[in-house]
Parts: C-alpha cells; structure tokens; sequence
C-alpha cells in the first residue's frame, strides 16, 4: 500500500513520444495502478527535477548525468512505412530503388549534435543512388511524418518502436528490412534523481515502463 503522499508523480516527455508510444498504453498503467495519480508535462525541453517539480521524464539522449538515473528504454530505429493504401494503388515498391518514384517525408532535426536520420542516410544503407534530396519533405515533428503517411500521398521515415501500435493495427506498413539510427550510445530512457531510487511510485512506473518496452 503506497502513502498518500507516494501517489502522485508527474512525468515530464516529449510531444512526440506521448502521443505516439505512452498514452496508447495508459489504460494498462491506470488499469495496473490505480493508486498511482499520474500527471504530465508534455514539452520538448528538459526539465529539471527540483525546480520544475517533476519526478520523472523520458527523453532521447545518452542519458549520462551524475545526478540522474537513466534505464534504457530502446534506441531510435527509424524505418520506411506507408499506407495500405498506397501499397496497392501505388506505383510499385518490390525494391528500395521503387522508392525513388515516391513523395518521400522524414524528419528535419538534430539531437545531441548529431543529423536525425533521413532518407538520404537510408538510401545509402540501402545502397540507392540517385536521390534527389532537396524533393524530399522535411518536417520538424514525426506527428506530421505519420499523417502525411496515413493520408496516403507520402512514404515515410518514422521510429520502428514509436508506430508498433499502427504497424500492429495495420493502419501502417513497413517496407523493406533495412533500419537507421544514431547509435548504441543513444535512446529513450527514464529518467529519475538518484534519490528517489526505491520510492514505490517510481518503482513502480519503472516496472511498467520497462514491461512496455519489451525489456
């Protein structure tokens, strides 16, 4: 049984992880604990734990800070979908080459110092020359990516683990196995102060989380 004041926890993540990954899965955390009272602060800057009042975050970086416990979550593997519909109707898409024939979208953004991965980056995985890199369209945000995508007109670069729900549901399809990222050395993480290790709520969202994440 968690103290009354061990039940609140504000958490504080990026737009694009909120909407694409946690609040699908909220239902089974509210489901799971119901006597946790779980608030956000959705924004894409990081926050601080004292200043800000928030308990926990989850953000994409290396996660190293000398104050700050960091559990790996997973990297960003960004991947090529597109709609079922634009599968059928189409033009074809049997080879990474096809691709090129396309309304090609991704996002526009640096983490860390480092080029968020885009299509020119995975045409050369791909080993696809021929790109045309200025006709791509650029967005700031994957939200945008994805609709774009979802509104049938776009083939797009999104993160593997932040579209499982759409990827499972059918609503997107990925296209070909070939995966871009940053590295080993970045991913999502939870984020929390060295001194709340152990604090039930927090023990608790770290349990679920990891169970999410497959881990």
């Amino acid at each position: 049984q968690l103290a009354r004041g061990e039940t609140r926890l504000r958490l504080s993540l990026g737009a694009r992880f909120a909407t694409q990954w946690l609040l699908p899965r909220l239902p089974r955390f509210r489901a799971a604990h119901p006597q946790i009272e779980l608030s956000f602060d959705i924004s894409d800057e990081v926050r601080d734990f004292d200043a800000d009042d928030i308990d926990a975050g989850i953000r994409f970086g290396t996660g190293r800070d000398a104050h700050t416990l960091a559990v790996r979550l997973f990297d960003a593997r960004v991947i090529p979908v597109c709609s079922p519909a634009l599968l059928q109707s189409g033009p074809p898409l049997a080879s990474p080459a096809d691709l090129l024939g396309h309304t090609l979208c991704h996002v526009d953004c640096m983490v860390d110092g480092q080029v968020w991965p885009n299509w020119p980056m995975w045409m050369a995985a791909a080993g696809v020359e021929g790109l045309d890199a200025g006709r791509c369209i650029a967005f700031t945000d994957s939200s945008h990516v994805v609709q774009a995508v979802l509104d049938g007109g776009a083939v797009g670069l999104v993160e593997q683990d932040l579209v499982a729900e759409d990827l499972a549901r059918g609503r997107l399809v990925r296209l070909f196995d070939i995966a871009v990222g940053l590295g080993p050395a970045y991913a999502y993480n939870l984020l929390y102060p060295r001194r709340s290790q152990g604090r039930p709520a927090i023990e608790a969202l770290r349990a679920w989380v990891l169970q999410e994440a497959g881990l």
